[in-house]
Parts: C-alpha cells; structure tokens; sequence
C-alpha cells in the first residue's frame, strides 16, 4: 500500500510538498513480516530540485500487519492534523473496499 498526501488540493509532481506512506510485506516473509516508511518530499531551492528524505522506516523482524498499518494510520492522523489532507492512494494489500482508510478526506483528481 503505497498512499502520497498534499496539501495543495492541485498538487504538482516534482514541485507539491508531500509525504508518502508505505505499507508493504517483506520479500522473503511470506506476508507475514511487513516494513513501515514514511517520506518527506519537497523542493530544495538551493539545489535546484525535488528531494524525497525518509523520515521513518520500520523494518523489524516480527513487524505484523496490523502493527504496521497502526504506525500508517498514526502517521496519517498526524499529517492530517498538518494540513496534508489530499491523497493519491497507488495500490493496497487488504481484501475489503477503503478498509485501510483512517478517516474520509478529500480526493484530489490528476
């Protein structure tokens, strides 16, 4: 699961700060060790470009599903509360429809 938040409601690739949360099983895990990351993206004037800085990853052995997606909900709670409200969701890991929704916020179109 791989989800990338703006608080621009007509964010630009390469240019809108954003954060990208991601849930994903470990390879050699068999789906049942997963890793937690969360980076930061932003466009650094003095260099000229878009920079992507991890702030956290999580990628402890015995990492549950139901851990892992506790510290997605718990990150995405916290960049709600920043304003980071607009969402791109690029694919998911659960069975039900919108089940690893937090809360309803506002979907931005491409």
């Amino acid at each position: 699961m791989i989800e990338t938040l703006y608080k621009s409601d007509c964010p630009e690739k390469g240019k809108s700060e954003c954060y990208v949360l991601v849930v994903t099983p470990r390879p050699t895990s068999g789906d049942r060790c997963y890793s937690f990351m969360e980076e930061h993206g932003r466009w650094d004037e003095t260099l000229g470009h878009f920079l992507y800085e991890v702030n956290q990853i999580v990628t402890e052995e015995e990492l549950t599903y139901e851990n892992a997606l506790a510290m997605y909900n718990a990150s995405k709670q916290d960049l709600l509360g920043k304003g980071f409200v607009h969402s791109f969701v690029q694919g998911c890991l659960h069975k039900g429809p919108n089940a690893h929704r937090l809360v309803e916020f506002e979907w931005a179109t491409a």
